[in-house]
């Protein structure tokens, strides 16, 4: 087979390191299915079928290989670079992803990736919950109690206010 110059350097970008375990690696050729890939991680890295398992680049994003099974993987990765193994747990159908790292000493060889990683799995953001606040709040001011409107509390007193605080 007659190797085209150029061509090592193209075979060479084309790989993928995953790491997970204790400080384990292996490399893969993206150049397939995603659904190919995860199954041949799954089996290389030796992960049950009944986890799902997804791959987290070192800059914290992660790939979402699981959602798009027919796609080629290699529009997802970048030839050569390294991807942490990580487990997805979803807590519910619509709720938000847990992810965990089959990486056994992330938290010691990359600290900053291990906080991002936390953060993704992270039900909610302050922001969101502070928004969801003002809206309870909102809806809670503006309803009216058995039949009886509430005041604002910026209104002015009326005039029967005013006379009976006077006369206290």
């Amino acid at each position: 087979m007659a190797i085209i110059p150029g061509e090592e350097i193209l075979l060479g970008q084309s790989f993928i390191k995953v790491k997970y375990g204790d400080n384990e690696e292996a490399i893969f050729n993206p150049w397939c299915s995603t659904y190919t890939l995860l199954e041949w991680i799954r089996k290389t890295c030796k992960c049950g079928h009944g986890i799902t398992i997804d791959l987290i680049d070192l800059e914290g994003h992660v790939r979402n290989l699981s959602t798009g099974i027919e796609e080629y993987a290699n529009d997802l990765l970048h030839g050569r670079e390294t991807y942490i193994l990580i487990r997805v747990e979803r807590e519910s159908e619509s709720g938000p992803n847990r992810y965990i790292s089959l990486l056994n000493n992330l938290e010691q060889s990359n600290p900053e990736l291990m906080v991002k990683l936390n953060n993704l799995s992270r039900p909610t953001t302050r922001k969101k919950d502070r928004d969801r606040q003002k809206k309870n709040n909102h809806n809670h001011s503006s309803r009216s109690i058995k039949g009886h409107r509430q005041e604002s509390p910026t209104k002015r007193p009326t005039s029967s206010e005013r006379h009976n605080k006077h006369t206290k």
